[in-house]
């Protein structure tokens, strides 16, 4: 996800023993620290609260004690002391996997018969261990627990919330990898932790969005947003979504004018802007507007220019779009982006034509077709001047490929035998097909 997920290292299943103790002896060891923590005199003492985590998190790992990431099926099936209760393959995200089904996990190889990641379905001890040894460290330090002690423990804690997020948004589980995200960033901002609890904070927005939790979605986006997180203006653009969901439309508005004024360039608070103004009834000018007083302040930014091209382009206003990509060039000529917008932007436009070449009746006359298709060849010609010269000038391969790709069909599209457009179609195709990273 990043703009989907932000990928967490999954940290939990990091023990090379295979032994787990009993749930009973788990909830024993709780219940005794749980009763010294409550002892007027213990609980004066930092040892008892550092007692009582350790039991917390001791009971939190108990079910996937041994479970190595990383460790190869034959490895596992050698030095596991269980057997599994079921077996069976699963696709998860169109991955295959498979999975082993124990008295207190489901555990997850990979193709490659790698462990990859478990789920516990059967805790040694109920409730929210992780919060509940989080809370016990705390304390020990502020009675007096070396910081860099319980500085450990703390970033321990949040790397399994993490870790077993992952594993919950791995699963399609998306409210459960929010809370759980949401545990993790909470303890990172706990004194005296000094893990980062921005990406937590991020994702566990991210997935409240997906199941439209939006009161959680916006206290952890805010959080990312007083923490300078994600300062591409990426924040600004999604709490900007948030904000037209729940129908705040003058608060949707600020945020987005907000990062706009930061980050003119984030084409997510540009269609944030554009969406807002449509749904709102703004006047269609309005975004173009906003960015007329950015050239004001910076007359010489040619990605302004890009932007303008890209919304114009956006409100079929296609002549004034390759004007506005034309000015940016001229900016900056090294300014690659505008070239392949531009062309982009034609070639696109002819698949609109074409498409509405397809649609049309049997019945309709042949002038008919026969003008759309003028239209469709003309803007197919129009995409390859910019992209002739990105493709030419660009030091990028990505974009060298990009431009490829769509010259090579626009050549294929124009090419006929008085022309010698099937050459530089095939020439562009074998450069994409050699150049491509897929």
């Amino acid at each position: 996800m990043k703009k989907l997920l932000l990928a967490l290292a999954v940290a939990c299943l990091t023990q090379v023993a295979f032994a787990q103790k009993s749930d009973a002896d788990m909830q024993k060891a709780v219940e005794k620290a749980v009763a010294a923590s409550l002892d007027a005199k213990k609980s004066a003492k930092a040892a008892t609260w550092v007692n009582l985590g350790k039991a917390y998190l001791t009971a939190y790992t108990n079910p996937t004690s041994g479970l190595a990431q990383g460790v190869d099926r034959a490895t596992w099936d050698l030095m596991s002391k269980e057997k599994p209760s079921g077996e069976e393959a699963v696709t998860i995200n169109g991955a295959p996997y498979t999975k082993l089904t124990y008295s207190h996990t489901d555990v997850y190889f990979n193709a490659g018969g790698q462990l990859e990641f478990a789920v516990v379905t059967k805790p040694s001890v109920e409730g929210d261990l992780l919060a509940e040894a989080a809370k016990a460290y705390v304390k020990a330090f502020e009675l007096g627990a070396k910081e860099k002690d319980v500085d450990d423990k703390l970033t321990e804690i949040v790397n399994h919330y993490n870790s077993a997020a992952y594993s919950a948004y791995t699963l399609g589980d998306m409210a459960k990898a929010s809370k759980l995200f949401k545990g993790a960033a909470d303890v990172a901002f706990m004194a005296p932790c000094t893990a980062s609890g921005d990406d937590s904070a991020f994702n566990a927005a991210l997935t409240a969005v997906s199941v439209q939790d939006y009161d959680t979605a916006l206290k952890y986006y805010n959080i990312c947003l007083n923490h300078n997180y994600g300062d591409n203006g990426d924040v600004h653009a999604r709490l900007g979504d948030v904000y037209g969901a729940i129908g705040q439309a003058g608060k949707q508005k600020a945020i987005l004018e907000e990062g706009f004024a930061k980050y003119p360039e984030n084409q997510a608070i540009i269609i944030g802007l554009i969406n807002y103004a449509e749904n709102n009834g703004e006047d269609p000018n309005y975004v173009l507007s906003l960015l007329d007083k950015a050239k004001e302040n910076d007359p010489n930014n040619a990605s302004i220019y890009g932007v303008q091209g890209n919304i114009l382009s956006e409100m079929k206003r296609y002549d004034e779009a390759e004007d506005a990509f034309r000015t940016a060039i001229e900016k900056d000529p090294t300014y690659h982006y505008a070239l392949y917008a531009w062309g982009k932007m034609w070639y696109e436009r002819a698949v609109e034509f074409q498409v509405a070449a397809d649609e049309l009746p049997l019945t309709a006359p042949q002038r008919e077709y026969d003008a759309i298709i003028k239209n469709r060849d003309e803007a197919v010609s129009k995409c390859i001047e910019p992209l002739e010269k990105c493709f030419n000038e660009s030091t990028e391969v990505d974009y060298k490929v990009a431009c490829a790709e769509y010259l090579r069909r626009a050549y294929y599209q124009l090419s006929n035998s008085t022309n010698d457009f099937k050459a530089k179609s095939d020439f562009y195709k074998e450069f994409a097909e050699s150049n491509s990273s897929n």
